[in-house]
């Protein structure tokens, strides 16, 4: 906490005045929550997509079934009879015939994956297709200035769905670099289920590599970086990469310096809340 405290302070000593003194009020307490309840719902749905992500293809490589080379992707579903239970789907490039299922239990960890062949149902059916055209909407667009991929990460591409027509579509960096969280480059879509674009965000433009370890092999406690006024809360995705490559390595708290607010909101993990510290 000393630690942090120390270079806040100095943030804060080399910045100039002007930026507190143009600092926007926050919103009120009723409206500032409501924005915070919206990204941690987010942060947790891409949370769990990209962990479900990880576990279930760990299930898929390891099981090699008879037909994984006719495998062309896979959507998660949740368990009907246990909720603490995700399910992937793993499918035939027609879209017809689902070829392989792997389970993971959030609660205790335990995984599970069996070879089947059945029918997809249209359910299903329908859930791929939306997913395929909201891509291919959001990846054929010409969008100026928008980040390029940063050597030794990938863009991981997630579909959340916001209400009965709405999807958004994260881009968010993944990493297998030892002991970085791979915070930037991260935007969002918004559009329909026919791929008609509703809106865009952009969160960070540029990459923030955050090593989980201080020069003399010290481990980091907790990590903080600025946000610019065009993102003056905390984003999603920054909670999210904290809960995979942070949280899960042993941080303690994430922080983000708001120069919009001129505060510091920080997501306690124990407890899912973001904070706000005015300054």
């Amino acid at each position: 906490m000393k630690r942090f405290l120390f270079f806040l302070l100095l943030w804060f000593v080399f910045t100039p005045s002007a930026i507190a003194q143009n600092a926007d009020p926050l919103p009120d307490a009723e409206v500032l929550k409501a924005a915070n309840d919206s990204i941690l719902i987010d942060a947790y749905a891409l949370y769990l997509h990209e962990k479900v992500a990880w576990v279930l293809e760990d299930v898929l490589t390891d099981s090699q079934p008879t037909t994984i080379n006719e495998i062309a992707g896979w959507f998660p579903v949740g368990d009907e009879e246990d909720e603490d239970v995700v399910k992937g789907v793993f499918f035939n490039e027609e879209k017809t015939k689902a070829l392989f299922e792997a389970s993971f239990n959030l609660k205790t960890g335990t995984v599970s994956g069996k070879s089947v062949v059945r029918d997809l149902s249209p359910e299903e059916i329908e859930m791929i297709n939306v997913r395929e055209k909201v891509l291919l909407a959001v990846r054929t667009l010409d969008v100026e200035d928008l980040p390029s991929c940063p050597e030794g990460c990938t863009f991981n591409t997630e579909v959340i769905p916001i209400d009965e027509d709405l999807y958004r579509v994260y881009f968010m960096l993944g990493t297998t670099q030892h002991g970085v969280i791979p915070f930037g480059c991260d935007f969002s879509y918004d559009c329909d289920s026919e791929g008609n674009i509703k809106g865009f965000r952009r969160y960070h433009k540029t990459y923030i590599p955050t090593q989980l370890k201080m020069d003399d092999g010290s481990p980091v406690l907790s990590v903080v970086h600025s946000h610019l006024r065009t993102c003056p809360l905390i984003a999603p995705t920054d909670i999210a990469l904290f809960l995979l490559y942070g949280y899960e390595a042993g941080l303690s708290g994430f922080k983000v310096l708001s120069t919009a607010y001129h505060c510091v909101f920080s997501f306690d993990p124990e407890t899912f809340e973001i904070n706000v510290e005015q300054l």
